[in-house]
């Protein structure tokens, strides 16, 4: 009698690589991981702040093809803390293959960057494959990790604000990403 065998989550092909299309499997694949910080985080007397204390916060990620042929892009933004909701403390964690994990096919986007072409993300567009739609008024606190993978190496750098609540002095620094390789036989 022929039985099924479930397969380890270390056999399974992950989607995000599907979304290279036949590229991921002939090259090696760039990752970047980019931490993003977005929203209003308020006082609160709770011992424990949701990973960022009382203020304003902003992110926005830019992501350029400094190639001379256009780039397949993947992106998925996972989640840690949504709009204030903390998701991805230990011992739990964000999870894109989780069967319940519906925010995946939200999150994840595919695109090709144009020879010398740029795009960014920001705090209303991941606020918008969160929720399903744009953003409107004041949102909580977001915080998580943007992946981004290509088998051509891109330029990313992030831009990050924060402000008090009073609204006294703004910050604002800039992070270049360097990428993580991946050859084909660590991409499964």
């Amino acid at each position: 009698m022929a039985t099924t065998q479930a397969r380890s989550g270390d056999d399974q092909h992950h989607p995000f690589l599907e979304q290279l299309g036949p590229l991921a499997a002939q090259a090696e694949i760039f990752l970047y991981s980019v931490k993003i910080i977005c929203g209003k985080q308020t006082e609160t007397n709770c011992c424990c702040v949701a990973g960022a204390r009382p203020g304003i916060y902003g992110t926005e990620v830019n992501i350029q093809n400094l190639n001379f042929k256009p780039a397949p892009v993947t992106k998925l933004f996972l989640p840690l803390v949504n709009a204030g909701a903390v998701v991805g403390r230990e011992p739990s964690f964000s999870d894109p293959l989780a069967p319940q994990t519906a925010y995946f096919a939200r999150t994840q986007e595919h695109l090709t960057l144009p020879v010398l072409g740029a795009t960014m993300d920001d705090c209303c567009r991941i606020t918008e494959l969160l929720l399903g739609a744009p953003p409107s008024g004041e949102t909580g606190l977001t915080i998580g990790l943007l992946t981004i993978g290509s088998p051509l190496e891109l330029s990313v750098c992030a831009v990050y604000t924060a402000n008090a609540l009073s609204g006294d002095g703004i910050s604002i620094d800039v992070a270049y990403i360097s990428p993580r390789r991946l050859g084909p036989g660590e991409l499964r």
